[in-house]
């Protein structure tokens, strides 16, 4: 069962922020592959089974992750470009429109 954590961050820190869970996964991950590459190493089949068991089940997990961080830098980028638009362009064609509407009314 999974469960929704909301938390906040400056947004100036959410680049940082995605960071951290991309090394925090990337740990985890490289971990697992460790532990699946000695057990085979020591011959024990079982026990690399096993481990290659919670590598699959930490995969699932990372996909969840990465997924939920591409769409927070998905927003952010769109936030970034919002902010980069000149202002005041998009409210002039607005009013020029409105205008050539009530003379052709």
């Amino acid at each position: 069962m999974r469960a929704n954590i909301t938390y906040s961050v400056d947004v100036d820190m959410i680049p940082e922020e995605i960071s951290r869970v991309a090394r925090s996964e990337q740990m985890c991950l490289n971990t697992l592959f460790e532990v699946v590459q000695a057990e085979i190493k020591r011959k024990n089949l079982l026990g690399a089974r096993e481990a290659m068991t919670r590598l699959r089940n930490a995969l699932g997990h990372t996909d969840i992750r990465l997924f939920e961080a591409d769409k927070i830098l998905a927003g952010y980028v769109d936030m970034l470009n919002q902010d980069e638009e000149e202002p005041g362009e998009e409210g002039d064609e607005q009013l020029s429109e409105e205008g050539e509407a009530s003379e052709s009314g």
